[in-house]
């Protein structure tokens, strides 16, 4: 099975709070501060603009296992966020000797009440006699330099209970639902992930043409007095395409560009790719593409593939996004579910296999996805399979690929990357 075991953080971690349940060792560039309910609270120094990345010890007294403590955990995400995303649920803190993993590391996205997507990431340990948590929290343009900071601090974090009492903890069954299957072939018991929601998504964004998308580029170009952000040129003005875009709220109807048209506008002048992601089941293929601009981030894309395909494959939807929002709505699109990384050494599949479980012909052959993102940090080939989640596919030798189980946190800090990088 595959573990997620922590990245080391970029320097040197010198400081150590000691509290009643964990002693956290964190870099010098962060300082802790008092909050009613926490052990601990850790901030930057330096505090940027904008959101505070920060993380927050907690316990609370159980004596349930570690199962049901993740479990509460996930479930808890959505009632104290709702409508929170989550992302991943990984194994943490693997034991030399192949005996239950001693935590979890669960991410989730929420959109905060003034609009911001925020990235959490929280492990949870049992210790037989209380829960501990350690929550981390950032927004997305933020998570690929913090990630690895946050991954090094619960990486040195030592819980002050009996080792034994923890390892207990980590291994018994509790009141929430075991994953039946894992749990056998573990040996120890692992919580199940059914009760996480999929991702909703719905394509309710106006669909525009490529020929509407010319004539916005092109007007994008213009300047005119009184026509801050473009003008259509005069032969776009009245025609179809310009009745596109006024629908979709990009232009008004002397053909002058909206600030959010503007915004598509330049988006696709600078013709800067964020990130491009194409799914293929069965028949069906579906493309998303999104160019970073000045003042935001054009998105245009097929329906996902869960959802009832579009008639007319020269328009695609659009929408002008914040870079902090592309993350999340990429992952929704891509339908990210959080799944247990299961492989076995040496796993391998041939690509007439993988063709049959895209094609799912066959009903005795699961059906799959096939995923393909590429960005300017380089490209993910993988599957998604119902029943084993993510799986990345490997370049094929003689006609067969390597498989190996993927972290489902590990697409979307792609995803992230992808977002910073244009950023800078």
């Amino acid at each position: 099975m595959k573990f997620f075991t922590g990245r080391a953080p970029s320097e040197p971690a010198i400081l150590i709070a000691e509290t009643l349940h964990a002693n956290v060792t964190y870099p010098n560039w962060l300082e802790t501060s008092d909050f009613d309910g926490a052990d601990v609270v850790l901030t930057p120094v330096d505090r940027p603009e904008g959101f505070v990345p920060n993380l927050v010890l907690t316990s609370v007294a159980s004596t349930a296992p570690l199962m049901d403590a993740s479990t509460a955990a996930f479930h808890a995400a959505r009632a104290q966020h709702p409508g929170a995303y989550v992302i991943a649920v990984d194994l943490w803190h693997p034991a030399s000797d192949d005996s239950a993993p001693r935590g979890r590391r669960i991410v989730f996205v929420y959109r905060a009440e003034n609009g911001q997507d925020v990235v959490v990431a929280k492990w949870v340990w049992a210790t037989g006699t209380h829960h501990v948590h350690l929550s981390a929290s950032c927004s997305p343009s933020q998570w690929t330099a913090y990630a690895p900071v946050f991954d090094g601090v619960a990486a040195h974090l030592v819980l002050t209970a009996d080792a034994e009492a923890v390892a207990a903890a980590a291994s018994a069954p509790g009141d929430a639902p075991l994953d039946a299957a894992l749990t056998t072939r573990e040996g120890h018991a692992i919580e199940s992930l059914d009760g996480i929601p999929a991702p909703t998504f719905l394509s309710a964004a106006p669909r525009v043409s490529t020929a509407a998308l010319q004539a916005l580029l092109t007007g994008a170009t213009k300047t005119r007095v009184g026509a801050a952000y473009g003008i259509l040129a005069r032969a776009d003005r009245g025609t179809a395409e310009a009745q596109e875009l006024q629908d979709a709220g990009w232009v008004e109807a002397d053909g002058r560009l909206t600030r959010e048209g503007g915004a598509a506008g330049t988006a696709l002048a600078a013709n800067r790719h964020v990130v491009t992601a194409q799914t293929r089941r069965g028949d069906r293929a579906a493309l998303l593409v999104a160019y970073a601009g000045p003042r935001g981030v054009l998105v245009l894309h097929d329906p996902s593939h869960t959802e009832v395909p579009a008639t007319d494959g020269a328009a695609r939807h659009a929408v002008v996004l914040d870079p902090d929002h592309v993350p999340t709505f990429v992952s929704a699109w891509l339908g990210l579910t959080p799944a247990w990384p299961v492989s076995e050494e040496g796993e391998e599949i041939t690509a007439v296999d993988l063709a049959a479980h895209v094609a799912s012909e066959d009903p005795t052959v699961e059906p799959w996805t096939e995923v393909l993102v590429r960005s300017e940090g380089g490209e993910l080939y993988d599957a998604i399979s119902p029943s084993r989640g993510w799986l990345h596919l490997g370049a094929p030798v003689d006609g067969i690929h390597p498989l190996r189980a993927e972290p489902t946190a590990a697409v979307f800090d792609a995803l992230a990357a992808s977002v910073s990088r244009a950023r800078a």
